[in-house]
């Protein structure tokens, strides 16, 4: 998803974009390739002829070996990483991390794009109206695990909903969820697909992982609460909580089972003042001109 973000930015300015290798074809990518207009256009890199005169590999990726001989830089013009802390050290031009910490400085001999001005959002994204939860009106809670809910995020947080008193409509995505959970008439629950975006734009209080969505919720001014279930996502968790923009949800301990904070949750949900101070700290932080700057310093290596 953070890739398709640069990938729709080249696309406005004219340039060609080829995905390279194999891509989870859960239903929220596949919605994603197709509203960019993009098929899964190369899965095995040994199909494609790369011309080290004109083209950039940016590469985005856990598992490619460093080694592997197609990203040497010799077959490229030049060659962008976006990386975060558990990224191999790819030898790249660029690095682009997803950060809201402006770092600067070089990483191995690699530039590095770091902090709010560079964090590239989707085309869609757009600010919610300010939102002031009266008692007349049920809050709108959005739940989202991440993909498709591996962790059972949803599901957890689900329980910790059922057993509050309060009025809320709390819609869950998550294509991993436990139907028996869905006695509570508060809570309604939608397979995973960019319709979570319908719901984000309007919700008054989000719960999810500290992912891609997490920061897409900060740039639309939505109070957050976080939690991280992966080692990618534990960097991103630690640096929202630091700077004040998300209230901390919840952990998984070490059997993987989840234990979610009831108290800040009971805060979240109950208390305008709680849930306006989040919005204070994240109003104007990011602003939609991220990728764009982000592919003119490509294009200009």
């Amino acid at each position: 998803m953070r890739s398709s973000t640069i990938a729709e930015e080249f696309l406005s300015l004219g340039h060609e974009v080829c995905f390279v290798g194999k891509i989870d074809p859960m239903n929220l990518i596949i919605e994603r390739f197709q509203e960019l207009g993009l098929g899964f256009s190369v899965a095995d890199p040994k199909e494609f002829r790369t011309d080290n005169k004109n083209d950039i590999l940016l590469i985005d990726s856990y598992s490619v070996p460093t080694s592997d001989p197609f990203i040497t830089r010799e077959n490229w013009f030049k060659t962008v990483s976006i990386s975060d802390s558990i990224t191999p050290k790819y030898d790249v031009d660029l690095i682009i991390k997803p950060s809201l910490i402006t770092r600067t400085g070089l990483d191995g001999g690699s530039r590095i794009l770091s902090g709010p001005e560079y964090i590239m959002l989707r085309s869609s994204i757009t600010q919610n109206r300010p939102q002031v939860t009266t008692g007349t009106v049920p809050m709108k809670i959005l739940v989202v695990g991440g993909g498709s809910d591996p962790s059972g995020f949803c599901n957890a947080v689900v329980e910790a909903l059922a057993r509050s008193p309060y009025e809320f409509v709390a819609d869950v995505f998550s294509d991993n969820f436990d139907r028996d959970l869905q006695a509570d008439q508060r809570i309604r629950i939608h397979k995973v697909s960019l319709q979570i975006e319908d719901y984000a734009r309007d919700c008054d209080l989000a719960l999810t992982l500290a992912s891609t969505l997490a920061i897409e919720l900060i740039a639309r001014g939505v109070p957050i609460g976080i939690a991280s279930a992966f080692e990618n996502q534990i960097s991103g968790a630690q640096e929202m909580l630091s700077l004040g923009l998300a209230a901390p949800i919840g952990n998984r301990d070490i059997s993987g089972t989840w234990i979610i904070d009831s108290a800040i949750l009971h805060d979240l949900i109950t208390s305008e003042a709680f849930r306006s101070n989040l919005r204070s700290k994240v109003s104007g932080l990011i602003d939609w001109l991220g990728a764009h700057r982000v592919a003119l310093e490509i294009l200009s290596l």
